[in-house]
């Protein structure tokens, strides 16, 4: 008996000698969200030659909060997407609070911010676009240990058009994942801790949708993930992402990054991955 999948869950600094090591023995894979994403073109070269799986995460394609919003943009109810807005705050100390800085999420390298930065683009990609550049800042306005910043904030031009906007605080006390789209003929907030969305179109009031709190749903979400995966490799599903796409999220991080040191906006360009710190 050999195995036939593999599942990478190590700290992302650890993804790349699994993805090889599956590439080589030819097991299909499935990889935690990336920070750097591995060589693209190879994963999908070897992938086609050896009739490979090979999945980077989208958990959030799953989460029905995360369909809905993608469902009433592509409806075209409220027209054409202008711009979004979209904040992310999360504790870095609640992650894991039993582990001390031996916990990957505790490195500056691997920073829960840094990290949660390609892992949002991933779903704000798939319901509003690829970014096609990006300027921003990262910053630190805390006090936790470590010296690293904690705080990245990005302004988005999408190819399809409109821009997007992105930050990510890893340092502040309140929980928050909200955001709000402007198009032609109306808005939309949506918050992903409570499930709500509120369309608003001018002249005809508002429509409030629950979709379920993260509370209730998270786990689910998660549980389908992993069963599209087998069931892709069963071929009964189609996996609905890629390491190109995954890649263009990551590249975007290390775009923010360098545009925070250059002052200038930045390409973003799916062969270029944040730099490592050591």
């Amino acid at each position: 008996w050999e195995p036939e999948v593999l599942i990478i869950s190590t700290p992302p600094d650890k993804h790349d000698e699994y993805i090889r090591a599956a590439l080589k023995k030819g097991l299909h894979h499935f990889c935690e969200e990336n920070i750097w994403t591995y060589d693209f073109k190879e994963v999908e070269r070897i992938s086609r030659e050896k009739s490979l799986v090979s999945a980077p995460s989208c958990s959030f394609h799953f989460l029905p909060i995360v369909q809905k919003i993608r469902e009433i943009l592509k409806e075209g109810i409220i027209g054409k997407l202008h711009s979004y807005q979209m904040t992310l705050s999360t504790y870095m100390p609640s992650w894991h609070p039993g582990e001390g800085s031996e916990y990957y999420a505790r490195n500056p390298n691997t920073a829960a911010g840094r990290e949660m930065v390609p892992f949002e683009l991933i779903w704000l990609n798939h319901i509003f676009g690829s970014p096609q550049s990006i300027g921003g800042i990262t910053g630190r306005y805390g006090n936790l240990p470590g010296g690293s910043e904690d705080t990245w904030s990005a302004q988005i031009q999408l190819e399809t058009g409109g821009n997007g906007n992105l930050t990510v605080h890893h340092g502040a006390v309140p929980i928050i994942r909200k955001g709000l789209c402007v198009c032609e003929y109306g808005t939309m907030d949506f918050n992903l801790i409570s499930g709500e969305i509120l369309v608003h179109i001018e002249g005809s009031g508002e429509q409030r949708i629950s979709c379920g709190s993260s509370s209730e749903i998270l786990e689910s979400s998660y549980f389908k993930e992993i069963n599209t995966f087998i069931n892709t490799v069963k071929g009964l599903e189609i996996w609905p992402h890629s390491y190109f796409k995954s890649a263009l999220a990551t590249a975007a991080l290390g775009a923010l990054e360098e545009s925070s040191k250059s002052g200038k906006r930045e390409e973003i360009d799916a062969r270029r991955q944040p730099v490592i710190r050591i």
